[in-house]
C-alpha cells in the first residue's frame, strides 16, 4: 500500500529568483555546510540550467518510534534525489525520489516552482510506500510528516539564502 502526500510552500520571491536558489550549487554547498555534513552528497549541474542533489546518509534510530525501530534490518541509510529542470519562461519542474537500507521504503514525487501573485509557490506532490505487513501504513504515515518538515527546514533555508544574497 502507498501513502499520497501533497505539500505547498510560498515564497515572495519571484520564481526566478527561487528556481535560481534551487539550482545554485553554492546554495547546495552552504546548506551542507550548515549541517556540517562533508560528506554523502553529489551536485550535478546540467547545461540546460538544471540541477541534480544525490544525498546519502545514516540516521540515527533513537528518536523513530518503537513499531519502527523493530523492523529496521541494519543500518538505516537513506538515499535521496532531487532533480531540478530548467526554469521554462516562469515555471520549472522536478522529481523526488528515496529509499533507503534497512527498511523497504520508496518514495516518489513531483516538485513544481510556479508564479503566485508576486511570489512563487513550490507543490510537491508525491507518495510513500513501506512493503512491510501491518505496519507499513503507519510508517508511511509518519515519513510523510519527515517529508513535510523537511521541506519546510530546506525551504526555509533556501529562501534565508536567496535573502542574505540580496542584501
Amino acid at each position: 500500500m502507498s501513502r499520497s502526500f501533497e505539500h505547498t510552500l510560498r515564497a515572495s520571491n519571484p520564481p526566478a529568483e527561487v528556481h535560481a536558489a534551487l539550482t545554485s550549487e553554492d546554495q547546495w554547498m552552504a546548506r551542507f555546510a550548515k549541517a556540517k555534513k562533508t560528506d554523502g552528497y553529489e551536485l550535478t549541474k546540467h547545461d540546460d540550467g538544471g540541477l541534480t542533489v544525490d544525498i546519502s546518509e545514516e540516521v540515527g534510530t533513537n528518536e523513530l518510534p518503537g513499531f519502527v525501530t523493530k523492523v529496521i534490518k541494519g543500518k538505516l541509510i537513506v538515499s535521496r534525489t532531487d532533480y531540478w529542470g530548467p526554469l521554462e519562461g516562469d515555471h520549472a519542474e522536478g522529481t523526488l525520489t528515496g529509499s533507503t537500507t534497512g527498511l523497504p521504503a520508496k518514495i516518489t514525487g513531483t516538485l513544481s516552482l510556479q508564479p503566485d501573485g508576486t511570489g512563487a509557490k513550490l507543490i510537491i506532490v508525491g507518495e510513500s510506500t513501506v512493503k512491510i505487513p501491518l505496519v507499513g501504513g503507519k510508517i508511511e504515515d509518519l515519513i510523510n510528516k519527515m517529508i513535510k518538515d523537511m521541506i519546510d527546514q530546506e525551504t526555509g533555508e533556501t529562501l534565508e539564502w536567496v535573502a542574505a544574497q540580496q542584501s
